[in-house]
């Protein structure tokens, strides 16, 4: 659908250029034969000319920086969404109607003609039949078939046949069945009907010049032509003889010698070509080799190659989804829904790395003579749920820790069920509200206080809801500058997606060095950042309440990728639910290993930030 609609997109550029440039320059000219042969070359370009595309190279680095969409998790289908594939099928049965309508047009017409010819009496006049028929008042030739009304005299009827004789040897019909095709192609663009007009003006205009050459008297034939004015086209494929009979018609009977340095007026289309051709042309990208001892050279001088085919499960089922890249480069894509990749531009002696989350990672080498298999082995661990959260920093040296009130119990750990005595769940408040949840499922950094209540109190309070306990939660209230940075650092991933982060990572447990802020080169995800959204959106749990309940937003994650590649220290910027923060960070945490960041050429910890969108649809 879209390689059609770009097709006809360039075939109405095309003959639009055609049509202005003849109207500008050519339509007054009296090199007739010249003139059919530019219209018809406009015919031939605007239906062939669209399957020819100019390519031009463009030079990449091959290392490239992390440039990315907004990453967005997509949960369940809203039904009244706008649905641009059904706007694309209404658009076609559009087209094809009024494709329908105009052969339709065309063939009752031819119809009507055939059904006079079988009954008509036919005089043969060799090359030529003449039918005298009074169901026309005008006069036409259809092929080999003229047609004379029974009123016109023997004399007009000579000048007549000797005007169409004139089409027939000329073989004008050709001209009018490729046009015809062209209008049911194109039947939306009126510059198309244009086109029609020109074209059957100057099959006039050159049988006017043969039938003067022929006739024992001009003025005649002139004066035949000015009793054919009454009267209108029958069919489209029919060559009427009072087609355009007008002051201009007969100004281009004249015999006025031109300079032929006229004629050059036809190469005013070549300015045209270039444009078009160049508009439409397609990139062809090469990326440069870098380092040291790269000098000039560049990939595409190392035999760069294509290489395709379907990875698959153990037991062959397609895996889609799954991640290919070129070790050591950005260059990769991504398998579609069956399975199938393609990579093109790559060198005979690279290598790629297969990757696919719960299956281990496999380097393989490529084979560009023939389709490959890629079979992916299960990874033997196992997750279960969602990662326990990080732990948070240690407390600087020389600081006491805080005391804990009495009234206030520290947060419960992590994946800890609480059950009453008769082994129902408590009622969860958080925030003054009651929710649907789990404990475990609130992250324990992000709880200031815990108040648990039971028995008569619960009740008092919660009524009936509180018979099994309740556990009053109250979440940490970000301060007004941290929720100022954070903002700031929000606004600047939605322009980049990917960024450094804006506040001070604290001390990590490997170095004792806190994260880059500003390096030579920043850490890249296997694939690309295409690869990485897809990654994403492929593994996400969309959480069930949040689905039932329409609730989305966005999650701003930190993490460090430190210098062997691994994501750590993953932790939420700017929350919506903690619901969304828990599946953020579990998606962040469980990462494939990135491509390190390097300053003076060795690999260091960066912190970055993604903010991962939960969006309905």
């Amino acid at each position: 659908m879209e390689a059609f609609a770009l097709y006809l997109f360039k075939s109405v550029i095309w003959l639009s250029g055609f049509t202005l440039a003849f109207f500008l320059f050519l339509r007054n000219e009296r090199f007739f034969l010249l003139n059919r042969i530019y219209l018809l070359a406009g015919i031939l370009t605007s239906l062939l000319f669209p399957f020819i595309s100019v390519h031009y190279t463009v030079l990449l680095p091959s290392v490239l920086s992390i440039q990315t969409g907004e990453v967005t998790m997509n949960g369940m289908p809203d039904a009244g969404s706008f649905n641009i594939r059904q706007l694309s099928l209404l658009m076609l049965a559009l087209y094809i109607s009024g494709a329908l309508i105009v052969a339709f047009l065309l063939l009752k017409q031819t119809r009507s003609v055939l059904r006079i010819i079988k009954k008509a009496e036919i005089t043969p006049l060799h090359p030529v039949k003449l039918i005298r028929t009074a169901e026309y008042t005008s006069s036409f030739s259809f092929f080999s078939y003229v047609f004379v009304n029974p009123s016109v005299t023997d004399i007009e009827t000579k000048e007549i046949v000797n005007h169409e004789l004139a089409h027939l040897r000329q073989k004008h019909w050709f001209d009018l069945v490729l046009v015809e095709l062209l209008c049911m192609l194109q039947w939306f663009n009126p510059l198309v009907w244009i086109y029609v007009r020109f074209v059957r003006q100057n099959h006039e205009y050159l049988a006017d010049e043969v039938a003067l050459q022929r006739t024992a008297s001009p003025a005649i034939y002139r004066a035949t032509l000015l009793n054919q004015i009454v009267g209108s086209p029958v069919v489209n494929l029919a060559n009427s003889f009072n087609y355009s009979t007008n002051k201009k018609r007969f100004n281009m009977m004249k015999n006025i010698i031109r300079s032929p340095y006229r004629k050059m007026k036809i190469l005013l289309i070549l300015p045209f070509f270039a444009i078009v051709l160049y508009s439409f042309a397609k990139p062809e990208y090469r990326y440069e080799a870098t380092g040291e001892n790269s000098g000039n050279n560049t990939i595409s001088e190392l035999q760069m190659k294509e290489v395709k085919g379907i990875v698959v499960q153990r037991d062959g089922k397609p895996l889609g989804g799954t991640i290919i890249t070129l070790r050591g480069t950005t260059i990769g894509t991504v398998a579609d829904d069956k399975g199938y990749f393609k990579l093109h531009d790559l060198p005979e002696d690279g290598l790629l790395v297969v990757s696919y989350v719960g299956f281990k990672t496999k380097v393989v080498k490529p084979v560009f003579t023939s389709d490959m298999k890629i079979e992916m082995a299960r990874d033997t661990v196992k997750y279960y749920g969602a990662p326990a959260p990080p732990p948070p920093p240690p407390p600087p040296l020389n600081v006491a820790e805080p005391k804990m009130d009495a009234k206030t119990p520290p947060p419960p750990p992590a994946n800890v069920k609480i059950r009453s005595a008769n082994g129902k769940a408590p009622l969860i408040v958080v925030d003054g509200t009651i929710k649907n949840i789990d404990i475990d499922e609130i992250a324990p950094e992000s709880i200031e206080s815990v108040v648990v209540m039971k028995d008569k109190s619960a009740t008092n309070k919660y009524g009936e809801k509180g018979k099994d306990g309740v556990i009053e939660i109250t979440i940490k209230k970000v301060p007004a500058v941290e929720a100022t940075e954070a903002t700031e650092a929000t606004e600047a991933t939605i322009k980049e997606d990917v960024t450094i982060a804006k506040d001070q990572s604290p001390v990590t447990q490997e170095n004792e060095k806190a994260p880059f802020v500003v390096v030579e080169s920043y850490p890249e995800f296997p694939g690309g950042n295409k690869a990485m959204n897809a990654w994403i959106s492929q593994n996400m749990i969309y959480p069930a309440e949040a689905a039932k309940n329409k609730i989305s937003g966005k999650v701003l994650v930190s993490f460090t990728v430190n210098s062997a590649g691994k994501v750590t220290g993953s932790k939420v910027i700017k929350s919506v639910s903690p619901l969304f923060d828990a599946e953020a960070i579990r998606l962040i945490s469980s990462m494939p290993d990135w491509k390190p960041a390097l300053q003076d050429g060795k690999p260091v910890d960066v912190q970055i930030m993604v903010p991962v969108e939960f969006k309905l649809k």
